[in-house]
């Protein structure tokens, strides 16, 4: 029997992204009208979404210039579970990860960050100031060693560049260095960024489907991640 995997988060007010009184009701069919009707703004890097290499480089590919077998396959999962606060990721501990396996075109890195407090509260943890200030991160060689596997996408469960923590704190984005950002997308590698759930992915390869929203020339889109594995 299949088991399918949700790895996509809910979108939920979220003090990073959406306010809760940006969620609203426009109509609803418990109010006597002709049918119910939720509006809310959303940005393309908001949630659990992919980028493009537009996203960082003037004239770089649009979502639309890959096809969307790109994220239909068999993924290589690169389980560093046992980091830990503030921890780098280095190109070592992705080799070790790997082992003597052959990568995917599809590599998602597996670090369980959002359960470091206890898996029942995932969830808010992903909410909090912590789970942003405190993360593990990718090295810059870890970062060149992903790109020189040649893989169409690399996924993360995890704010993977040490310099995500300071767009918070009103840092100019033009004065940060995101590694993964800047060493993965100028290859045309896609990525997706802030995957949850991966505690339930077991097995080294699985079956992944990705279903990025249709928004036409994109820089990036929320996109809907699953993850389909034998029980």
């Amino acid at each position: 029997m299949k088991k399918y995997i949700d790895l996509t988060l809910p979108i939920v007010p979220h003090w990073r992204c959406l306010h809760e009184d940006e969620i609203i009701e426009k109509c609803s069919t418990d109010k006597g009208d002709p049918a119910s009707v939720t509006r809310f703004p959303l940005q393309t890097h908001w949630y659990t979404h992919i980028d493009a290499p537009i996203h960082q480089f003037a004239g770089g590919k649009t979502l639309n210039d890959f096809p969307l077998s790109s994220l239909f396959g068999k993924a290589t999962i690169l389980d560093v579970s046992y980091v830990k606060d503030n921890q780098e990721i280095t190109a070592e501990m992705l080799k070790e990860a790997l082992g003597d396996d052959e990568p995917t075109k599809i590599i998602l890195i597996k670090t369980c960050w959002e359960d470091s407090r206890g898996v029942e509260n995932a969830f808010n943890f992903w909410q909090s100031h912590d789970y942003w200030d405190e993360a593990p991160y990718m090295s810059k060689e870890a970062a060149d060693w992903l790109t020189s596997l040649k893989p169409d996408v690399i996924g993360f469960d995890f704010p993977q560049d040490y310099d995500i923590r300071k767009l918070r704190f009103g840092v100019d984005e033009r004065h940060c260095y995101l590694t993964t950002h800047r060493h993965c997308l100028k290859y045309d590698i896609m990525m997706i960024e802030y995957m949850h759930n991966m505690r339930e992915v077991k097995d080294k390869f699985v079956e992944f489907v990705g279903l990025p929203t249709a928004l036409e020339n994109a820089n990036g889109a929320q996109i809907r991640c699953v993850a389909i594995t034998e029980e």
